[in-house]
């Protein structure tokens, strides 16, 4: 008996999965990301009768292709890694789609275990799928499975214990492409050497591959000095004058799906389901974009609406804390400095995070329903419409919805985007998005300078510079940087259902203990930092302390935008963490508390300055936070620090502008 069992996970987009890996696993997960790619990776694990089960989650995919980095993961992990058993998920509701995956891994594999998902929904449809035609007809084990009710667990278990210790023995249906390609197929591996044979690479799937075009399996047959196998696939390719051998391969695995399909499912004839009802009133043209707004503006209702008293809470919480524990350290004689580093650095940086904590994690946990219902996806098919006109697809604009809530889980988010154009994009605009840091300055500056009408057209007037700003930087990006067609958009609309409570859960964990990891230690250095700043040299006044001098020396700059020295070491700080940019104004200032901070601004600053200062508040990098997550998507330090100088110039350029033209204006 194995003491551990390494299962690869593996279907399309929509079956399931997820659902599945937590009815398994539970919490028992990590997640982060692929080696070398940003590509989410999943990892679960099962103890059962002394032993471990350790399951891989690999990236929805349509296939074992090399098209995309999902699809690369997969087939490199099946092949490189070789896991004892692969479990592969296939939709009863949509069997002969899925069956083209299955058949390309039983090319890979004899190692597979089929798991039918959705059977019951496939039942109200007419569909019933007989498993044990299907076994046989594949050659493989297939399991009938209810991922939301733990249905099929125990059987499931079993024989991926007994197929992964060879006590199930499997025997893959051979595919055949007939006469004319499997020629050409022979052809191709009469031409492999001793050497790639001795090395264990399957030579028919290699030829079958090459005969795809291939070129990671061309760059792979290099390597191994397999030249003259290249050449005869290129000869092949050259001499084919009515062939296209990749859509003849193609074509055969469907005609199989369609040939198994037909065999193993009765289907009875049914009229238009309630699915199909909703999503021609869901994504109507005419109706499908206000109703987007409606839910998202309910959404962001319902996520300030809850989490204000949370925050309110945390952050009373917060200051008593850092009171009893200024006391404390009082009560046992600590050196002042180091009270003040804990109390006003550690406790007051920490706290920022924590205080908004709620409001994330409850527009994660709203976005997650939204996910598991089936809605986003019809969102995102609504807004493409939308954002095909600056070059994005509708995923994208999800993308950077979620920079309302914060622009590092938003950026996070790109990686299920599958082009690399509308990858970088995405991620370069997304810091224009006001995050919910970002949209609080607003609130505050704007009340303290307006009032009535005036400050909800001032507010207007920014979310429309805002957008603008997201335009004009998406077309010159598109035009400029990542020069290429408009990729069709292709969504597969998954069917609706109730969100599953456990799979809601774990995605909001996943995603709250993500953004606590990423953005809260980060935070953590970065108030110690300002605290040195702002303490050192000790003794010294704050315009003198070293924070001060920074100020000083920025100031030059500042002056274009109407800004004094406590301006710029506000919006220097604010590169930390946001909220940090008020914070600081109030210790700048000498005051405490919302009041004397108000009658402070409204004595030093014009509604002119507070304008410009909003403005280039939205615009400029968001904080450390996201420059981290910037270079960890990207991979890049060069587009890193792009999108860092971008935006600063951007915010200076806008800055200049509002500032100046308003004075002429007479403002």
């Amino acid at each position: 008996m194995k003491k551990t069992i390494r299962v690869a996970l593996e279907g399309n987009p929509n079956t399931g999965k997820t659902t599945f890996l937590n009815t398994l696993t539970g919490l028992n997960q990590h997640v982060g990301n692929w080696p070398g790619k940003t590509v989410e990776k999943v990892v679960g694990k099962i103890r059962l009768e002394g032993r471990e089960i350790k399951i891989v989650d690999l990236p929805g995919i349509y296939s074992l292709t090399s098209y995309t980095a999902e699809e690369r993961i997969a087939r490199n992990y099946i092949l490189d890694e070789k896991p004892d058993v692969v479990v592969n998920i296939i939709d009863a509701e949509n069997l002969e789609r899925n069956l083209y995956l299955t058949l390309q891994t039983l090319e890979l594999t004899d190692k597979v275990v089929v798991v039918l998902n959705m059977v019951k929904r496939a039942k109200r449809r007419g569909m019933t799928v007989d498993c044990k035609k299907l076994s046989k007809r594949l050659g493989v084990p297939v399991v009938p499975f209810e991922a939301n009710s733990k249905q099929g667990v125990d059987e499931l278990l079993d024989i991926i214990f007994k197929v992964a210790e060879g006590r199930k023995r499997t025997k893959p249906l051979e595919i055949k492409f007939g006469p004319h390609m499997e020629s050409n197929i022979k052809s191709i591996e009469s031409k492999f050497r001793r050497t790639a044979l001795n090395k264990g690479l399957n030579t028919r799937w290699l030829a079958i591959k090459l005969l795809e075009k291939d070129g990671n399996v061309k760059c792979l047959l290099g390597e191994h000095g397999e030249s003259d196998v290249v050449l005869e696939a290129d000869r092949i390719h050259s001499d084919e004058v009515h062939h296209d051998p990749a859509i003849e391969i193609v074509d055969r695995l469907y005609h199989i799906s369609s040939s198994i399909v037909s065999d193993a499912v009765n289907k009875e004839e049914k009229s238009e389901d309630l699915s199909e009802k909703v999503d021609n009133f869901v994504t109507n043209k005419w109706v499908g974009l206000p109703l987007f707004f409606l839910v998202f503006i309910l959404l962001f209702m319902a996520t300030f609406s809850l989490s204000s008293p949370l925050m309110g809470a945390i952050d009373g919480y917060t200051a008593s804390f850092g009171e009893l524990s200024s006391d404390y350290l009082g009560l046992i004689g600590a050196p002042e400095l180091v009270s003040s580093m804990v109390v006003d650095g550690v406790i007051a940086g920490v706290g920022g995070v924590l205080v908004f904590l709620p409001l994330i994690a409850i527009f994660f946990l709203l976005f997650a329903v939204l996910e598991d219902s089936g809605y986003l996806a019809r969102a995102a098919f609504v807004i493409d419409r939308v954002m095909h006109t600056i070059g994005l697809e509708g995923r994208s604009f999800l993308c950077l919805l979620l920079g309302y809530g914060c622009n590092v889980p938003a950026i996070m988010s790109t990686r299920t985007l599958k082009e690399r154009k509308n990858k970088m994009i995405t991620i370069l605009l997304n810091p224009f998005v006001p995050c919910e840091a970002r949209l609080g300055i607003m609130a505050f500056t704007i009340a303290v300078f307006f009032t009535g009408l005036a400050a909800v057209s001032v507010a207007v007037s920014l979310f429309v510079l805002n957008l603008l700003v997201l335009i004009v930087s998406a077309f010159i990006f598109k035009k400029y940087l990542f020069k290429g067609e408009h990729t069709v958009f292709i969504m597969e609309m998954p069917p609706y259902r109730t969100p599953n409570l456990r799979t809601v859960l774990l995605t909001t964990w996943n995603r709250v203990k993500s953004f606590l990891y990423r953005a809260g230690t980060l935070i953590f250095v970065v108030s110690i930092v300002i605290w040195l700043l702002s303490t050192f040299p000790l003794g010294a006044k704050l315009e003198n302390t070293y924070a001060g001098m920074l100020g000083k020396f920025l100031s030059p700059i500042g002056t274009t935008m109407g800004f004094d020295w406590k301006i710029m070491l506000s919006l220097v700080f604010g590169f930390g963490a946001k909220e940090v940019s008020i914070s600081t104004l109030g210790v700048i200032y000498g005051f405490e508390g919302g009041l004397g901070l108000v009658s402070a601004l409204q004595q030093a600053w014009t509604p002119l300055v507070a304008v410009t200062f909003i403005a280039v508040q939205m615009l400029y990098i968001p904080c450390l936070a996201t420059v981290a997550v910037i270079k960890k998507e990207t991979g890049s330090w060069r587009w890193t620090m792009f999108a860092v100088a971008y935006s600063l110039l951007l915010a200076l350029l806008v800055g200049i502008a509002i500032f100046n033209v308003g004075t002429l204006l007479g403002f």
